[in-house]
C-alpha cells in the first residue's frame, strides 16, 4: 500500500527541477487558486493533471489520503447550502450562492491538497531541506536554523500519513472498535509516535549532511 504523500523515485523532468523552484510553484498555484476567480480553480485542475501524467503518477493516486478533507468539505457545503427556519412553512431552503461558493471552495482545497501531494511525490525531503539551506545561506539567516524547522515541519505532512497508517493496522489486527473509540484511542499515540519522529529526523538529516 502506497502512503499518501510519501516520496517515489522517478525519472521525469519533474524530478529534475530544483526543489526551491518547485516548493515556489506549489505556493503560488495553491494561493492563485484562493485568491484569483473561480475560472482559475479549473485551470489549476488542468496543471496538476498534465503534470502528474508527465511524472507518470495516476492523478486519482494524488487524492490518496483526503478522506477527512472530503468529510470538512461535505460539512460545509451542508452549513453553508442549507437555511433552516422554523418560523416558516418551509423551514429548510436551499440556498444556491451559498452552495455555489461552499463547492468551489471544496474545490480549491482539493486543488491545493493534489498539488502538495505532488511536490511530495517527486520531491525528497533531503532535496527539499537542501533547497531551504540555500536560500538561507543566500539571505544569511543561517543562525535562525529556519530551513531545518521548516523542513520539519513540511516532513511531517507525510510522515503523518505514514504514522497513521501504521497505527490505524495494528489497531485493526487488535480488533479495536471503531468510529469515535478509535480516533480517541489512536490520536494520542499518534502524536507521540510524531514528537518522536521529528527528533529522529532532526538528528538524520544533520548526520547526513543536508543542512
Amino acid at each position: 500500500m502506497e502512503t499518501p504523500w510519501a516520496y517515489r523515485k522517478g525519472k521525469g523532468f519533474l524530478y529534475r527541477i530544483p526543489a526551491g523552484i518547485k516548493l515556489l510553484f506549489i505556493f503560488c498555484l495553491s494561493i492563485a487558486v484562493f485568491v484569483l476567480d473561480y475560472y482559475f480553480i479549473f485551470i489549476g485542475i488542468a496543471i496538476i493533471f498534465l503534470l502528474s501524467v508527465c511524472a507518470k503518477i495516476p492523478p486519482w493516486k494524488l487524492l490518496k489520503g483526503s478522506f477527512s478533507i472530503i468529510v470538512i468539505i461535505l460539512a460545509i457545503i451542508l452549513f453553508m447550502s442549507l437555511e433552516i427556519n422554523f418560523n416558516e412553512v418551509n423551514p429548510i431552503k436551499l440556498n444556491n450562492e451559498g452552495l455555489v461558493s461552499s463547492v468551489l471552495l471544496g474545490l480549491r482545497m482539493m486543488v491545493s491538497f493534489s498539488a502538495g501531494a505532488l511536490l511530495f511525490t517527486v520531491t525528497s525531503m533531503c532535496e527539499i531541506l537542501r533547497s531551504l539551506s540555500t536560500a538561507e545561506k543566500f539571505l544569511h539567516l543561517e543562525r535562525l536554523k529556519l530551513s531545518l524547522g521548516i523542513s520539519l515541519m513540511l516532513g511531517f505532512i507525510p510522515k503523518f500519513f505514514e504514522i497513521w497508517e501504521d497505527t490505524e493496522l495494528a489497531y485493526k489486527s487488535r480488533k479495536g472498535r471503531g468510529n469515535l473509540v478509535k480516533l480517541i484511542t489512536l490520536i494520542p499515540i499518534i502524536i507521540d509516535r510524531l514528537m518522536e519522529k521529528a527528533a529522529v529526523m532532526a538528528e538524520a538529516l544533520e548526520s547526513r549532511g543536508c543542512v
